[in-house]
């Protein structure tokens, strides 16, 4: 493609095309084919388009890029290069390398001007959808005439296998039912993947699909050179008012000797890129940036966005004054005070409900009396869960609302929070079963990548689910879950221990916090637990006679922890009992603490616990008591089916009796 007219924008386009293969063919390894057919569109965002300040990477009303497809990184790169974020060409050298900017995939955190991590493919279709909500919300609750504070464009780039992923599509669905106007999104459509053409795996016709699914579709036929087709395509649709489906027809690998072939995966050979080279007329070394291109961006990207962020400042500054209120409410971050919540507390010792429905309360009432910044809802199941949103659902008509009803849609609910949470100024969360966890693990794995405090709350946690039967008892859930590294799992057994725990799921600034709730009833408050020692982790709530030799730690968690306290007053030893709301806090714990509380050496140690969670060897030892569940459950009352499986406070009792002797 010869750049015959010197035309600025075509150079800067090959520039960018070479640039972004250069740290491929230098480290030899990384996926090129992506990085030539998606090249125009990228720039036609960045360049044309987006707003965004360098300087200030996370300011709150930059438009914002989702790369969906992570293997595009150096692509996006080698753009934000050109953009005058603080990625230098030995930065683009270290391509791959451990403790790089420039990881394998885009990492959120890592690379000034990378809104979200990627890799696993799908998943930032539904960031981007989750982005573009957050803005509407943002927008219908603090802007007020004359002061737009928040008013930006989300724009994602998808391909041909984000959009197989049925993750991306539950967002997509969500994403027309809202009519999420400025989220644009462009496609990449090159007919090729990994293994095969694509006509061998799909027969969609896209413009039906997204047309049905309403959203706005716009065909540009070749993406590969027409700049000014893609511009006007995103013009059009900035004026939409539903999101925008852009079909950029490409030919992967364009330019190289075999463009349109499933190639993109293995790096060029020095030959095959200096016939690229000479196909984009841009024959110069390693890493070269073309002075005048570089000098475009500063007058176009950089300039543009100094502007633009400019001005946004002094009418920031203008409505600070005018709504104080507003301004703390958007910008603060959240604080939980626990005495906020006396009025929850109760006297009476017979009150009994499900932690769900304990937290449900402790949600409502942060919601109604201390915060408004949580955003967030159930997979359909908000009856059940009581973790939704307190001040009305959200509509396209009721935007400022909170919340949101994402339908049978448990992945699309976890990267949508996800798109929330990275949005910035709302804090998100979501409400599933618990044995739906599965549906969701790929995306809580993300959250946990990416250090984002989003609340995932799992509701019916155990065989209390009784009637529902095996497949909705969840069994070995909890393991998974304590198994992901950067995620707090919390089962409060009361209501001093749910406010604790909401406590320490809305302040976290980098960690997502699993909520584990019950369905089965349980002492509504306990007299034994202390929310501000939940904090902790774990800690004793049934004290031994320190005058006296120890003779068993019973330790348990959510339900369980009355059913041992129980246990512990009915048996006529000395025993202590130790609430564990949070293994992962309490082993962060210094180290006397954690002795004071389960002392290593100690060999009589019994965990209780209705999953078959194998973390609890680690405090029992091969000497130690484990009572949990060894299999899926069964189909009965609640009462009937926890007595089948010897889990009953009676059998309990006579279990812990013969272990200790």
């Amino acid at each position: 493609m010869k750049d015959t007219n010197n035309n600025i924008e075509t150079k800067s386009l090959s520039n960018l095309r070479i640039l972004g293969l250069d740290p491929i063919i230098y480290n030899k390894t990384g996926h090129p084919g992506i990085v030539l057919s998606a090249a125009p569109m990228m720039q036609a965002i960045y360049l044309n388009n987006l707003i965004a300040n360098p300087a200030v990477p996370d300011w709150i009303n930059r438009d914002r890029f989702v790369l969906s497809p992570g293997h595009a990184s150096t692509l996006q790169y080698a753009i934000l290069h050109f953009a005058g974020y603080d990625l230098t060409i030995d930065d683009l050298k270290k391509y791959r390398h451990i403790n790089s900017k420039t990881p394998a995939h885009p990492e959120y955190g890592v690379t000034p001007g990378v809104d979200n991590s990627s890799g696993p493919l799908g998943q930032g279709v539904g960031y981007g959808v989750g982005m573009a909500l957050a803005e509407q919300h943002l927008a219908a609750k603090f802007n007020k005439p004359g002061y737009d504070i928040i008013d930006h464009y989300t724009y994602v780039l998808c391909s041909d296998g984000d959009l197989q992923e049925g993750g991306a599509l539950e967002a997509i669905q969500l994403a027309g039912v809202w009519k999420l106007n400025k989220l644009i999104m462009l496609y990449d459509s090159n007919d090729c993947q990994l293994d095969t053409k694509c006509e061998e795996v799909l027969k969609v016709n896209y413009q039906q699909f997204f047309e049905a699914q309403n959203w706005n579709y716009i065909l540009v036929e070749n993406a590969d050179e027409d700049l000014t087709a893609i511009k006007k395509a995103i013009s059009v649709a900035q004026k939409s008012d539903k999101p925008t489906l852009i079909e950029c027809k490409t030919i992967i690998g364009y330019g190289h000797p075999k463009q349109g072939s499933p190639m993109h995966s293995s790096p060029f050979t020095p030959e095959e890129m200096q016939q690229v080279q000479t196909f984009y007329d841009f024959e110069h070394p390693q890493f070269y940036v073309d002075p005048d291109v570089k000098t475009y961006w500063n007058d176009t990207f950089i300039k543009r966005g100094e502007k633009a962020y400019q001005g946004w400042l002094t009418k920031l500054a203008a409505y600070q004054t005018a709504f104080p209120l507003e301004y703390a409410q958007l910008f603060n971050s959240p604080v939980v005070d626990l005495t906020a919540f006396k009025s929850l507390l109760t006297t009476d010792k017979s009150k009994k409900a499900g932690t769900r429905i304990i937290m449900g309360d402790v949600f409502k009432h942060y919601q109604q009396n201390c915060s408004n910044n949580m955003f967030g809802g159930s997979a359909d199941l908000g009856t059940a869960t009581k973790i939704i949103g307190y001040n009305g659902s959200w509509t396209i008509n009721s935007p400022q609302n909170n919340n949101i009803h994402f339908g049978v849609r448990e992945f699309a609910a976890g990267t949508i929070s996800i798109g929330i949470e990275l949005h910035q100024g709302l804090k998100s969360f979501n409400s599933t079963f618990l044995i739906f966890s599965d549906y969701m693990k790929p995306c809580l794995r993300m959250a946990c990548i990416q250090n984002l405090p989003v609340i995932f709350a799992y509701s019916h946690d155990s065989i209390g689910v009784g009637f529902d039967g095996k497949s909705h008892q969840p069994v070995e859930q909890l393991a998974m879950l304590r198994n992901c590294p950067n995620l707090n799992v919390l089962r409060p057994a009361d209501i001093k221990e749910a406010i604790g725990c909401l406590k320490l799921a809305v302040e976290a600034k980098s960690t997502p916090s699993a909520l584990i709730l019950s369905r089965q009833d349980t002492p509504y408050q306990l007299t034994e637990t202390c929310y501000e020692q939940t904090l902790q982790g774990g800690y004793i709530v049934v004290s031994e006679d320190t005058t006296k030799p120890l003779t068993a730690i019973i330790i348990a968690t959510g339900t369980e922890v009355p059913v041992a306290i129980n246990a512990a007053k009915a048996i006529n030893e000395n025993i202590r009992v130790v609430s564990m709301p949070c293994v992962e806090l309490f082993e962060q714990q210094p180290g006397d603490y954690q002795e004071k509380v389960l002392p290593k050496n100690f060999a009589k140690v019994i965990a209780i616990e209705f999953s078959n969670d194998y973390v609890w060897y680690k405090f029992v030892g091969k000497t130690g008591l484990v009572i949990g569940v060894n299999d899926y459950g069964l189909s009965g009352s609640v009462d009937a089916v926890i007595k089948y499986k010897g889990l009953d406070q009676d059998a309990i009792i006579q279990r812990i009796k013969k272990y200790i002797g």
